[in-house]
Formats: C-alpha cells, structure tokens, sequence
C-alpha cells in the first residue's frame, strides 16, 4: 500500500494480518514535514537532530512520523499518542530489541532510506528494510554470507546470469536485515552467518521465518520477515 499523506487517516487491516506501507519522501513537502515532527516525543526529535545530512533526517522524521499514523490508525490512538517502546532484546535480555507500541495488539517495524520508506504492521512479529542500490556491491559483499558474496562477485564479473550485482547485493542485505529486525537482535548478529540469497526468489524460510521481497522503485530493494506463517 502507498502513504501518500500524514493529512488522511491509512485504512487499518482490522484482521490483523500483515500490511506494509510504503512512501517516497520526495512527494512530501515542508508542511506535512512540519507535521510529523510535532508527534515525535522527545527522544526521537534528538535522534532526528543527531543526522547531519538533511535526506537522511528528512526521512527519519517521515519514517517516524508515518508509522505513528498507521499505528494510530490501528489501535485507535492520534499519532502523537503512540508511545514508542522495545521488546527485550533476544541477545542480553535488555529493552533494546524489536521497536513496539506500547500498549498495541499489533506489532510493527519501520525502516526508511534517502528516499523511501517501509512500515510494516502484523498481529506477530515482523521485520522490514528498505535499501538504495550500493555504489559499490563488491566491496560491500563481504558483509555477507560467503555464498552470498560468491553470487554478488560472479555477477559483477558478468559469470553469473539472472541480475546485476547491484540487484544482487540489495535483495541479500535488504532479506537479511528484514529477518534480523524481526528476531529483535538487528546487527547484533552478524549478517554473513545467515543465507537469504541473492536471487530473484520471491520468498524464503529462514528458522521458522518467512521472508519475502517487497515491490519497490528502481534503485531500491525491499524485504518483509514474518515469523511462523507465510506472507498472506
């Protein structure tokens, strides 16, 4: 689904099934920036100021500002209603996992790049990434799982067929961030011990997982991970 506005009310999936927002940046102007900034508490205005280029802290703030309306939406809450809390972490056990509302039926993640944003909201856990296509995917592949890392260096290499490295490189990282997000550990894990591909498979299962590749511009790539059931 689009976000096209802070101004309209999202529909809410009264099911409580999964559903993932997405907005461009570039479409929202000063005003409606202006608005989201007033439902930020105050630890996220800090984080927003924290950012020293202007896109990035431009779509913190967006980002921020949308999943307060789609969580508004779905509880029944305003946006500057909705109190930011963390699930423990899976790691040490401390308040610094996966993002939630406190006080929601619902969970949520929310993940935002120059240019784009994601929210995803479900009735269980759930994690979601967006990313810009990299510069320079080989260098960055090593970040990865070897295979991965195989795959990307022998596209860029022009040996392997079926998607430019690139591509390639922002579907592995986009489906590996999404699955660590969700678990609640984020970085936490380190990215090349998990296997998510970096082909054009639309889906994957990762220890009780589903991850699944999210539609979105070009230059961008996209992941949802849900746990336990496959994406409706």
């Amino acid at each position: 689904m689009t976000l096209a506005s802070l101004q309209a009310v999202p529909e809410a999936r009264a099911d409580g099934s999964l559903g993932v927002w997405r907005m461009e940046t570039e479409r929202f102007g000063d005003d409606e920036l202006d608005l989201g900034a007033t439902w930020l508490d105050e630890a996220e205005r800090r984080q927003a100021s924290s950012y020293v280029r202007a896109e990035l802290r431009r779509a913190y703030v967006l980002a921020h500002a949308a999943a307060r309306l789609v969580l508004g939406a779905a509880t029944g809450v305003a946006p500057a209603d909705v109190v930011w809390g963390r699930h423990a972490c899976p790691g040490c056990g401390e308040r610094h996992g996966r993002p939630r509302a406190e006080g929601a039926p619902v969970e949520f993640s929310l993940s935002h790049t120059p240019g784009q944003v994601l929210i995803a909201v479900a009735d269980g856990p759930v994690g979601v990434d967006v990313e810009r296509h990299p510069d320079d995917p080989v260098a960055l592949s090593g970040l990865l799982h070897p295979r991965e890392t195989e795959e990307i260096t022998a596209a860029a290499h022009g040996t392997l067929d079926g998607g430019r490295a690139t591509v390639r490189f922002t579907r592995a990282w986009s489906r590996t961030e999404a699955y660590l997000k969700g678990i609640g550990i984020g970085l936490g894990r380190d990215p090349h011990l998990d296997y998510l591909g970096t082909d054009e498979a639309p889906g994957r299962s990762i220890a009780g997982w589903a991850v699944h590749d999210v539609r979105v511009p070009e230059g961008y790539g996209a992941a949802v991970a849900l746990l336990g059931r496959p994406r409706p």
